[in-house]
């Protein structure tokens, strides 16, 4: 139970998804209390019982809206999109029914139908539960085994694209000759290539790193620094600068070393295979298990980067 609880799960943002799916919830909402009038509605001698059950599902389509935008500018600058997870999200759900309820005891006070009370706290609460339990449930299995799939088949075909064998090479076999050697005729030496190298400069334009790009991994962000982790002797090593990762970003200019992530930038030549989830991409490199997260937003992009890779 708690492992399935901990996969993980693409985190709701306000969109017009999220907006069409509060809707149909109203409208499920509202159509199964005029159609079923359970929980003793069939008793109520109201006038207008069918405009003030709509009401009903007009409180369950907007309490989910203003909960969302809530939530959005609680966490909207924490990194909870990497860790999120389903049984995050039916917390979430949960908050939004009991706010439900609550607005539904508002709602059926204003029309003298429903007691202000603890006990009609209750009887709200557990009709919202009984009706939204079900289509909750259903519509979180469905997005999470939808997505999960597709993500899935995504990683499979670009996996078939990468190249399979693990990070071997040396730093010395990219080293450029900078003189030719004695018996070297002039003209071949001439037509040596030199292999340009990442040279990464902190704020201050006194630190810096330099590798040559097959070297390159991954870079992280870490607050006011960025974590750079490159190969070297066939080991992998980091070195923290002090800069913000968009700087990083600016001193590159190396088409396969991109963002692929709010805090990573990645070097896709060396990415070695690929793992789907619900929630979207992870990007391994075959060494010590290191891997780096692929947001939602760069997803596409970097996938189709890396089925082009030759």
């Amino acid at each position: 139970m708690f492992r399935f609880l901990n996969k993980p799960f693409p985190r709701s943002h306000l969109d017009k998804k999220s907006l069409t799916s509060s809707f149909i919830v109203g409208i499920f909402v509202a159509c199964f209390l005029i159609v079923f009038q359970p929980f003793g509605i069939s008793e109520w001698l109201t006038e207008n019982k069918f405009f003030k059950l709509l009401g009903f599902g007009l409180v369950s389509f907007i309490i989910p809206l203003i909960i969302g935008f809530v939530i959005a500018l609680i966490i909207q600058k924490k990194p909870v999109e990497d860790n999120w997870t389903i049984g995050k999200e039916i917390i979430v759900i949960l908050i939004i029914l009991v706010c439900i309820a609550v607005g539904n005891m508002f709602y059926g006070r204003l029309l003298y139908i429903m007691p202000f009370t603890w006990n009609g706290f209750l009887f709200a609460f557990i009709s919202v539960v009984l009706i939204g339990i079900f289509p909750v449930t259903l519509h979180v299995l469905r997005k999470h085994n939808k997505l999960l799939k597709i993500n899935l088949e995504k990683a499979t075909v670009v996996n078939e694209h990468l190249h399979p064998e693990e990070i071997k090479k040396k730093v010395d076999e990219h080293i450029p000759k900078e003189e030719p050697a004695p018996n070297m005729p002039d003209n071949i030496a001439d037509e040596i290539k030199i292999i340009p190298k990442l040279i990464f400069i902190a704020e201050n334009e006194k630190d810096k790193l330099e590798v040559f790009p097959e070297q390159l991994l991954y870079i992280e962000a870490a607050d006011n620094y960025s974590n750079i982790v490159f190969m070297e002797d066939e080991k992998i090593k980091k070195h923290l600068i002090r800069s913000s990762l968009k700087r990083i970003e600016s001193q590159i200019n190396f088409d396969l070393i991109v963002r692929c992530h709010r805090t990573f930038i990645v070097n896709l030549r060396n990415v070695k295979n690929v793992e789907g989830n619900a929630a979207g991409y992870k990007l391994y490199f075959n060494k010590d298990n290191y891997f780096v997260p692929v947001s939602r937003n760069y997803g596409n992009s970097i996938l189709e980067k890396l089925k082009n890779l030759k």
